[in-house]
């Protein structure tokens, strides 16, 4: 904005008017002030009577000192920086130095722009007091009747009068607008002018009707779907004791890295907390996951060691074979399948720079990065033993950073994702992501063309029906097999139909310059206007499995072709740049290991182009009913089982033009039955991540233990037990946890001797098991434990060994089966193969009732069994006297 001023304030102009500013300023005598007063004129304490005229024309015609002022207040123990002013333009600058100098500061405002009321400046006084600030609250509501009330002595109890989640629409007759939304949504135009007490309908009813019917379903629908919505926070930390590290921690970096600044700041950070720290060299891009690794027997050397920390993330180059894979990324994934293989009881924690941001004034850097960001969220859930966490650090991390940074490796509070900056630690964090207020407009294709990747896939064929209902010009339908893809002729048919212009074709969008072609091609007379990037390719397995070829095949098509389509449009203008991502990369799911880093990626493209200021909105969704990549894998059952429903289409993309419409940058929609997920995700490995969800809170702490019996270990409860119940207690935990990975009510359901593959295990689920049943008996089982042991009767048996070694119970009991153990399990197998209303399983029931009283002592020798067929023609008389006998009542 221009100034209307003819001179250059703080330069030599000034010279030219002293005599007219000091004539001016002369009246002005000046006084001791009730306040102390920092000069940036002087940079320092302003003495009585030093503000006179004089003052005044230095004030204008000398450099400003605000730098150097701060710097001399901070100096001085001065941590609390209010600016009053109509909005702040000086609190950037603060906290920067405050920052430079290695101090905490907390800089607030007053007012801000076009918010000039008292509700700005009371909320600006309440920002200053949680952080430790006093206003004088007697000044601030003299005159306006407020009173102080007495707090109660015990600690507050508070209750939430409200829900969560959106609530079910009211019934008709609750809602006095009922009747009238109803014919609307009916589209019934005699009823509607009948509840407007119109004689017949106009014709404006006509042309109005449709559009308000769609309006009301598109507001009920949104009110319906903002439950899906979740956005991630970062938490500042409270700060923690003092780093005490020990042992050795090794360091991976690749030979480039062993010299750099990074290596040496982070190594020195470590001695000087404790640690014994070895560089652990990774020789090369090429050697992540291929050939014989010299690193990996360091690790074996070290097995021992205290942890693993990686800096391999900062290696953004390709690797030679696999282009679309970043060396970094690669190697740490190495370097976990070698710590696994070698058995280390080192975590690995893995360093990034720039791969996530916390806040506006924290830009995104390094989308590549946050690839590890993925890798690491699936990894704890896989591995819980073997992964430590991620931390992302400033590009140039300073001393008190990196003494943070040793807190965080130091700390056990469950913190394993956490953004480590000069000014605090922060803590990742999944929050609701509320709607507010209405947008301004809804967002609408408009006009020019609209490049849907995927474009006849489930996803993309869905998206592109919501486009074409919404009036868009052009679609421009682009897959690996075009039109002659299944049902792209059906699909572009039906598009057309809408008055849409659809164009299908075939092209690779990983390949770079097929992509340029593509977009050279779109037409002039309807320039591209909007990306949305549904494509992907899925090739999971676990984490120890995958190999560079797999990372490549997903990674060019989901994270490669994501790149290259915004360096191409970048500076189009586009209306929307849209990426499909997965609740799998945003929380992290077993079994997904080379499906989340992608999505990671792409949530992380989207926050890079926000900072530079390009449109963009990537969705982090559950998956999709009629299709989606995970609805072709055994992943989407998994999801199901833990409480993450499909989401209906037609939903779905609804609730991504409302994202739109928000300018959501990185969102989750997702229909999330947090009673079943909580206890899912974190059975294997607590987490911190879902702490801020209070349906969360509630259901984890519902069941806490709250007495010391209950916060046993499995193995101190069965110890002391007698064999025969120590083996019962262990029978019931291994079914229980089955049970729970299978999705089944109770334990009960599951068959003892019939094998796990056979009971819906697999690959992934078989993960799951081992780690639930690590975290309830406190051993490191191997990843093959369900393969090995493949029953539930053999499991307990290894269980019991792993724990007990075999021992005796108390009193000289022993291990051997009680006699007729071994017949009794023949006959539970029988009977598992029985039909369901088989003549001999009632036959079978009432000898087993007669076995069973004379086994108890009850039983007497000739006593007549009684039967399923006898019970169904007994008498009211027989039945009460049946029961007298079989309960003792008399």
């Amino acid at each position: 904005r221009r100034i209307p001023v003819d001179y250059g304030s703080h330069t030599a102009q000034v010279e030219q008017l002293r005599g007219a500013l000091l004539e001016l300023a002369a009246p002005v005598v000046a006084q001791a002030g009730d306040v102390p007063m920092y000069s940036t004129v002087t940079a320092g304490l302003l003495g009585e009577g030093e503000a006179g005229a004089e003052y005044w024309f230095r004030n204008l015609r000398q450099p400003v000192r605000f730098e150097e002022t701060v710097r001399g207040l901070i100096a001085e123990g001065y941590t609390t920086f209010v600016e009053v002013s109509p909005h702040p333009v000086l609190t950037s600058p603060v906290e920067e130095t405050g920052e430079a100098m290695g101090v905490e500061l907390f800089v607030g405002g007053t007012l801000r722009r076009d918010q000039g009321d008292s509700r700005r400046f009371l909320s600006s006084l309440g920002e200053l007091w949680v952080r430790g600030g006093t206003p004088d609250w007697s000044a601030v509501y003299t005159g306006s009747g407020a009173q102080q009330v007495a707090l109660p002595t015990y600690a507050f109890q508070t209750k939430h009068y409200w829900f969560d989640t959106a609530p079910a629409r009211p019934a008709a007759g609750t809602d006095p607008h009922a009747a009238f939304w109803e014919v609307v949504e009916r589209e019934d135009l005699e009823g509607l002018a009948k509840t407007l007490r119109l004689d017949e309908a106009q014709p404006e009813l006509t042309a109005v009707l449709p559009a308000l019917s769609a309006w009301h379903k598109r507001h009920a629908d949104a009110v319906g779907m903002e439950s899906w919505r979740y956005r991630v926070h970062w938490k500042s930390l409270p700060a923690g004791p003092k780093a005490a590290l020990s042992g050795t921690w090794l360091v991976a970096v690749t030979p480039d890295q062993v010299d750099g600044a990074l290596y040496e700041a982070v190594a020195a950070a470590l001695r000087a907390q404790g640690a014994v720290v070895e560089p652990l060299v990774v020789r090369g891009a090429d050697d992540a996951g291929l050939g014989e690794r010299g690193w990996a027997e360091a690790l074996v050397a070290h097995s021992a060691a205290a942890g693993v920390l990686s800096l391999l993330a900062q290696d953004e180059s390709p690797l030679t074979d696999a282009s679309a894979i970043p060396a970094g990324y690669a190697q740490n994934l190495a370097l976990l399948q070698q710590l696994e293989a070698a058995d280390s009881g080192a975590a690995l924690w893995c360093v990034t720079q720039g791969a996530v941001s916390i806040g506006e004034r924290d830009p995104l850097t390094s989308p590549a990065q946050a690839l590890v960001w993925g890798l690491g969220r699936v990894a704890a859930q896989e591995m819980p033993t073997r992964w430590g966490g991620l931390v992302d650090l400033p590009q140039e991390p300073d001393e008190r950073t990196l003494t943070r940074l040793c807190e965080v490796l130091a700390a056990e509070a469950d913190e394993d994702q956490v953004a480590v900056r000069s000014t605090a630690t922060y803590g990742r964090r999944l929050v609701r992501a509320p709607l507010g207020g209405a947008p301004d407009e809804d967002w609408t294709p408009g006009k020019g063309t609209v490049l849907i990747t995927g474009g006849t896939g489930a996803l993309g064929s869905e998206v592109a029906r919501r486009l074409a209902a919404q009036g868009a010009e052009h679609l421009l339908l682009v897959s690996r097999q075009g039109g002659t893809a299944p049902g792209a002729t059906a699909l572009e048919a039906e598009l057309a139909a809408t008055g849409t212009r659809v164009t299908t074709v075939a092209c690779d969008v990983a390949d770079p310059e097929a992509l340029r072609q593509l977009l050279d091609s779109v037409p002039d007379e309807c320039p591209l206007a909007a990306v949305v990037h549904t494509a992907a390719v899925l090739d999971d397995g676990a984490l120890t499995t995958l190999t560079p070829g797999q990372l490549d095949r997903v990674l060019r098509v989901k994270a490669g072709a994501a790149f290259h389509l915004h360096e191409m449009t970048k500076s189009l203008g586009l209306s929307a740049f849209v990426l499909f991502s997965s609740l799998a990369g945003t929380v992290g799911m077993a079994g997904q290991g080379n499906y989340a880093p992608g999505n990671a990626y792409l949530d992380a493209l989207a926050q890079y182009r926000r900072a530079q200021g390009l449109v963009a909105t990537s969705v982090a969704w559950g998956s999709w009913a009629r299709g989606g990549m995970a609805g072709r894998d055994v992943v989407n059952d998994i999801s199901i089982r833990h409480g993450v429903p499909l989401l209906q289409p037609e939903r779905a993309t609804a609730a991504l033009e409302t994202a739109l419409a928000h300018g959501d940058t990185s969102l989750v929609i997702a229909d999330i039955d947090w009673e079943r997920f909580a206890y899912a995700y974190t059975a294997a490995r607590p987490s911190r991540l879902l702490d801020e969800l209070p349906e969360v809170r509630a259901v984890l702490t519902r069941d806490e233990p709250t007495d010391t019996a209950a916060t046993l270990t499995l193995s101190e409860r069965l110890a002391g037990l007698a064999p025969a119940e120590r083996e019962r207690q262990l029978r019931t935990t291994v079914r229980t946890q089955v049970a729970a990975v299978l999705g089944h009510d109770s334990g009960e359901t599951v068959e003892l001797r019939r094998r796990f593959l056979e009971l819906g295990l697999d690959s992934v689920t078989a993960v799951e098991l081992r780690n639930r049943l690590n975290t309830a008996t406190g051993l490191r089982l191997p990843a093959t434990i369900v393969f090995d042991c493949p029953t539930v009767h053999e499991l307990v048996r290894y269980l019991d060994d792993a724990l007990f070694g075999g021992e005796d119970g108390p009193e000289g009991s022993t291990d051997a089966e009680a006699p007729g153990t071994a017949e009794l399990d023949r006959l539970e197998v029988l009977l598992g193969q029985l039909p369901d209303g088989d003549s001999t399983r009632a036959e079978l029931a009432g000898r087993l009732r007669q076995l069973l009283r004379i086994a108890s002592g009850s039983g007497v020798d000739g006593e007549e069994t009684v039967d399923a067929e006898d019970l169904e023609s007994a008498s009211n008389d027989d039945l009460f006297k049946y029961i007298g006998k079989e309960f003792g009542i008399s």
